[in-house]
């Protein structure tokens, strides 16, 4: 399960959108919930929440954040969620392959850099294709809003998707991140922290390996 997560500044709401692909049908892409944390959360309080989310899929999510307003934001991350936390800076340019290794003072996780139009083209295109279904909902009509209202102006440095005053895109932009993540061709790897741990059996000492 993929768990993508906005995060809102001060006076903004955070969210988590729930969804992934499935073994059925994995060319499509299902995101069934979505949730607007309340104002003002933010710290441990907004990793208590996005913990409880966590724990509602018995601890086996992918959780990418949204680290561009508060790259500090990681530290609880990685400590809440170990490498299992997937960052995500959001620019003008990227396209969300160049990564780095971030070392936290407890534990590390992966930063990617994406620019924001390539992200919302890629939500957008997928949408066209129809390989996103989106479940029914007030949230999930809110988030559709969000991503009808945003104004696309043509600049000499390229496409710019803006917001309009007063509006709001977090739910908008949390399915874009949950769309990129499901295609990702790093998401095998990004799985790894969730496949049961093999312990192989060490032979056992012989008279000869002793000197």
């Amino acid at each position: 399960m993929l768990l993508a997560h906005d995060v809102g500044r001060s006076r903004d709401r955070s969210t988590v959108v729930t969804g992934g692909t499935g073994p059925l049908a994995p060319e499509l892409i299902a995101i069934k919930e979505f949730e607007e944390l309340p104002l003002g959360l933010c710290g441990s309080a907004r990793v208590d929440t996005l913990a409880l989310r966590d724990q509602h899929y018995s601890h086996k999510s992918i959780i990418i954040a949204d680290l561009s307003n508060d790259e500090t934001y990681g530290e609880l991350l990685a400590e809440r969620f170990g490498e299992r936390a997937i960052g995500l800076h959001i620019t003008r340019h990227g396209d969300g392959m160049s990564f780095e290794w971030r070392v936290m003072k407890n534990g590390k996780i992966l930063v990617y850099t994406i620019g924001r139009t390539f992200l919302l083209d890629l939500l957008h295109q997928q949408m066209q294709n129809g390989r996103v279904r989106i479940l029914d909902g007030p949230t999930s009509v809110r988030a559709y809003d969000q991503l009808a209202r945003l104004e696309m102006e043509i600049r000499e440095t390229g496409i710019v998707y803006r917001c309009l005053p007063g509006q709001h895109d977090d739910l908008a932009i949390s399915c874009a991140m949950l769309v990129w993540a499901a295609r990702h061709p790093h998401l095998s790897r990004w799985c790894w922290p969730l496949e049961p741990v093999v312990r192989t059996r060490r032979p056992a000492p012989s008279a000869a390996g002793y000197t």
